[in-house]
């Protein structure tokens, strides 16, 4: 009877040890958050106030920086595409919560349920999607920038001017045009990284889903559509064109008619791009928007990529002028002749995309 006795308390204690051990085991949280994001500090502070509750080993790390380990737990955890992308979110056992309020109200109860369990570090698909941008959106947004008239009419003012001084040195038409391009290159493509950052941070701040912030990029793409055709119908119409203001051409017109050098391209590049901003801005938003749900680092190809196709209407119109296919006076000839058919062009275009990212056909 003793040795019986003896024995059901010896199985007991190992039972309950073997519990014990087993509610102690640490749950592993993986935690994604954004910079500058007030949601993402708010249930950060809420988990560092379960750290001190339970046993957990919590892996805090930027959405930015660890974009491929965050796709792969989309994929393994089947995140919704209308949370991809946004913080706070984190992934603990077989669950993800997303946004703060959430993480709030359900992250203890998942923590004893799993604390119970025992469960390993949350797991991402090794088949998880890579980061994925529509090349094809952005390089119709491409070729709607490039085709703008007004960037067409300033090269030709430009190239007009330098050879109305010097009108048997090509030569230096040349290397005025490349440069004039090379700096409007420059300039758009310093302008194309800040537009990205301060979606990131946009997006960082304000709690929208990934899926509406495409969509409210979409109808941006719809309303410089129907205005280039707009301008297409009705030229002028409404007071205002897609093109540099009226009101800035006289100005911008001087400014880039005394340049006589290399040197002065370059600054008139500078000040030019300014100029330009308003009339080829929309459709490079639309671009940075989309390219700012992936790092920065990773979104420079896909920015220098445009900014080729950007420029590339300017350098052909400068090789044109120089071999002699074409005299400036001719380029400038064709771009009022077709300045109606470049909006439908561009108008369409910008419809078209717009009404495929609203309508989620990407």
């Amino acid at each position: 009877m003793k040795l019986l006795v003896l024995a059901i308390i010896l199985i007991s204690i190992l039972l309950l040890g073997t519990n014990f051990a087993q509610a102690q085991q640490t749950t592993c949280i993986y935690f994604f958050y954004g910079s500058g994001c007030p949601h993402c500090a708010k249930a950060d502070s809420y988990i560092q106030d379960l750290e001190k509750k339970y046993d957990l080993e919590v892996h805090r790390m930027n959405i930015n920086e660890k974009i491929e380990l965050v796709n792969g737990l989309y994929e393994s955890y089947n995140v919704s595409n209308s949370e991809r992308g946004l913080v706070p979110i984190l992934f603990i056992g077989d669950d993800y919560i997303f946004g703060d309020v959430p993480i709030i109200e359900k992250l203890e109860s998942k923590i004893i349920t799993y604390s119970e369990k025992g469960r390993e570090c949350p797991k991402p698909s090794e088949g998880g999607k890579k980061e994925q941008i529509s090349l094809s959106y952005l390089l119709g947004l491409a070729a709607v920038d490039a085709i703008n008239p007004c960037e067409l009419a300033v090269l030709v003012i430009l190239m007009t001017a330098i050879l109305t001084k010097f009108p048997k040195e090509k030569t230096k038409a040349l290397k005025t045009g490349l440069s004039f391009s090379s700096t409007i290159f420059i300039m758009y493509f310093v302008f194309g990284l800040l537009i990205i950052s301060g979606f990131k941070f946009l997006t960082g701040v304000i709690e929208v889903s990934g899926l509406w912030f495409f969509k409210l990029l979409g109808v941006l793409a719809i309303i410089l559509g129907i205005l280039n055709i707009k301008d297409a119908i009705w030229y002028g119409g409404g007071g205002f064109i897609m093109e540099v203001p009226m009101r800035w051409r006289p100005r911008m017109k001087q400014i880039i008619q005394g340049t006589t050098s290399l040197k002065g391209a370059f600054i008139v590049g500078l000040i030019v791009s300014f100029f330009l901003t308003p009339c080829t801005a929309g459709p490079y938003f639309v671009a940075g928007g989309i390219l700012s749900a992936i790092s920065l680092f990773k979104a420079i190809p896909y920015l220098l990529l445009y900014m080729i196709i950007f420029i590339s209407p300017m350098i052909a119109i400068t090789l044109i002028v120089y071999f002699g296919f074409m005299a400036v006076e001719d380029i400038s000839g064709w771009r009022e002749k077709n300045i109606k058919r470049l909006h439908w062009i561009a108008g369409l275009i910008l419809l078209g995309l717009g009404l495929a990212m609203v309508l989620g056909l990407v």
